[in-house]
């Protein structure tokens, strides 16, 4: 599965990368205009609507950017697909996308309800018990975002077909995914003591320019992370439909009668 997944970013990296840096800097469009502006950076923007407004424009575009590198590394598994085509599709398919991150969001968030009638005291280790279901939850439902992009599917048809192919593959998922946040982890931690080596050696004394080039490092750190853990989250999509249609078949073979 890791070998799928890293032959799909491989391919796909140099033309998924500029959407990467700008899911990126898209998210931060709210900070940019408080730093263009001189003003502090502030919670909520210190009141400002603008900051509301480009917060929801930045949240918008973000998830249009992160829908392209998944709608184009999809394409070179099924067929050619170009920039401005799946710009057009990443856009469009944006407010479903985000619905279904919403209800992912939620239905993980609704584990931890019982937390609301629990004593201060225990409110730590009940928080630990209930990361268990929630972590099931969030699993079983992992692939509903990939389910809008590559099957067309609707906010809820996404949560449901997630679960139908998660079903019978929690572990398998699951382990995948551990397995990939901690490459990413590992990966990042790694770049981050080479930077914090190098910068003296570079000469780098410059509070601004420190900060500038930090900033951008930032920016490419994620656009490289992001394609990593879609092309994780495409390859396990392809294993698991492969799956559930092997399993599929085999109970329609199993059923039809005997002549």
């Amino acid at each position: 599965m890791l070998d799928a997944a890293f032959r799909i970013y491989r391919v796909t990296l140099l033309g998924c990368l500029p959407f990467g840096v700008l899911a990126i800097v898209a998210g931060q469009l709210p900070n940019i205009y408080l730093i263009a502006r001189h003003r502090p950076l502030r919670q909520f923007g210190g009141g400002d609507p603008w900051w509301f407004v480009l917060y929801g424009v930045g949240v918008f575009f973000s998830i249009a950017f992160v829908n392209v590198i998944v709608l184009r590394q999809g394409a070179a598994l099924r067929g050619s697909l170009s920039a401005k085509g799946a710009l057009a599709a990443g856009v469009r398919k944006a407010p479903v996308t985000f619905m279904a991150g919403i209800l992912l969001f939620l239905a993980v968030g609704a584990c931890f309800i019982p937390l609301a009638v629990v004593r201060p005291a225990y409110v730590k280790w009940g928080f630990v018990l209930l990361c268990v279901p929630a972590t099931y939850v969030g699993v079983v439902l992992s692939c509903c975002i990939i389910a809008v992009l590559m099957g067309d599917k609707g906010v809820f048809a996404s949560l449901r077909y997630s679960a139908h192919l998660v079903r019978g593959n929690w572990w398998r998922v699951s382990t995948i995914f551990s397995v990939a946040i901690a490459m990413l982890a590992v990966f990042y931690v790694l770049l981050g003591v080479l930077a914090a080596l190098l910068t003296p050696l570079l000469g780098i004394a410059d509070v601004a320019v420190f900060a500038a080039v930090s900033a951008v490092m930032a920016a490419v750190l994620g656009a490289v992370g992001t394609s990593f853990y879609s092309a994780i989250a495409l390859a396990m999509y392809g294993d698991l439909e492969a799956r559930r249609e092997g399993t599929d078949l085999q109970r329609r073979i199993a059923s039809a009668p005997v002549n």
